[in-house]
């Protein structure tokens, strides 16, 4: 069964489970990839403390009232748990915030959208866990499309700065750990995922108030806000419709498993940097395009190196492809549809 505001699909229509889902997430991502693009050009995101104490706060009110409704149960994890995950936490809204400042929105997009490379990084690095060879080959692909969308990026933007690029690998590793340190607390604990986002939020939201507050940002974005309603809009919705696509990822996860719904979210990424360029008109080349598609068979490889059903079938429609070569007819490819 899948629920999300209220709303209930019985397990027994996998497609309408799936559809539903799929619709939640992209309606609500691509209105928070427009609401992030209005923010940046209103400057606004130089306040980057104030930006993610607000985030915190609508996600931390909006899943209290949605356990509060629901009549969850007490907490199981401790305090002590979610300290660690709210510091992380602010780190990657944080770091991703600040990020806008030096790099323009599709190049950010496309560094957040390769989550693969630091957590393969850390499993190396801090848990000892050797990666599998399509797992590095889909790494490689990732790297490759970066670092070509980068350098055309630097040719074709003059304000491009590196200093963005290391604030967004910084807030991908920091994304990398959240992810391990929950996996261990979901374990250890027994405790939900609307549980973690709600006191991993609040504990997140407790230190960027104290950075906000001590770094002036908070009286800063205050004063801004208080000059302008429209700004007040955009940052309303720009933290709720993104507690709601947390939520219908979080479901998609539940009902289909993980490289359903990272298929389903990189999917979305890509659209929301093709709208980019068409609602935030900025120069493109051909250039832009290679990098992309590189970047994009990296996640398709990544896909395929999780989930072994779908290895199997891309390995059955690449022995078809070559058998239509070598024979010169399209049979094998007929066969195997």
């Amino acid at each position: 069964m899948v629920s999300v505001l209220g709303i209930t699909v019985p397990d027994d229509k996998p497609t309408l489970c799936f559809f539903f889902c799929t619709g939640g997430i992209f309606f609500f991502y691509l209105i928070h990839s427009y609401s992030l693009e209005w923010l940046k050009n209103a400057q606004v995101l130089h306040q980057g403390w104030f930006v993610t104490f607000v985030q915190c706060a609508c996600y931390s009110v909006m899943s209290a009232t949605d356990r509060l409704l629901r009549g969850a149960g007490p907490r199981k994890a401790t305090l002590q748990d979610y300290m660690k995950i709210g510091f992380l936490q602010v780190m990657t809204l944080s770091l991703t915030n600040f990020s806008t400042q030096y790099l323009n929105f599709p190049t950010q997009m496309l560094f957040k959208s390769s989550k693969l490379i630091p957590v393969m990084a850390v499993n190396e690095i801090y848990f000892r866990r050797r990666g599998k060879l399509d797992e590095y080959f889909a790494a490689f692909l990732l790297v490759a499309g970066l670092v070509l969308f980068t350098l055309e990026d630097s040719k074709v933007h003059p304000e491009f700065n590196y200093t963005g690029v290391v604030i967004v690998s910084g807030a991908l590793l920091a994304d990398a750990l959240i992810g391990s340190v929950q996996e261990e607390i979901l374990k250890n604990r027994g405790t939900s995922s609307d549980e973690m986002v709600l006191y991993s939020h609040m504990m997140g939201g407790a230190y960027v108030l104290v950075l906000a507050l001590g770094t002036g940002q908070m009286q800063v974005g205050v004063a801004k806000c208080a000059a302008s309603p429209e700004l007040v809009a955009y940052l309303f919705v720009y933290s709720v419709v993104g507690f709601l696509g947390i939520s219908f990822v979080m479901a998609m996860i539940r009902r289909f498993g993980c490289v359903i719904a990272v298929t389903v979210t990189s999917t979305r990424k890509a659209l929301s940097i093709m709208l980019s360029y068409l609602l935030y008109p900025k120069p493109f080349s051909a250039r832009y395009g290679f990098a992309m598609a590189v970047f994009s068979l990296g996640i398709v490889a990544d896909v395929v190196a999780k989930n072994h059903a779908a290895k199997v079938a891309w390995l059955r429609l690449w022995g078809a492809v070559k058998g239509c070569v070598l024979q010169g007819s399209l049979g094998p490819l007929i066969l195997y549809c």
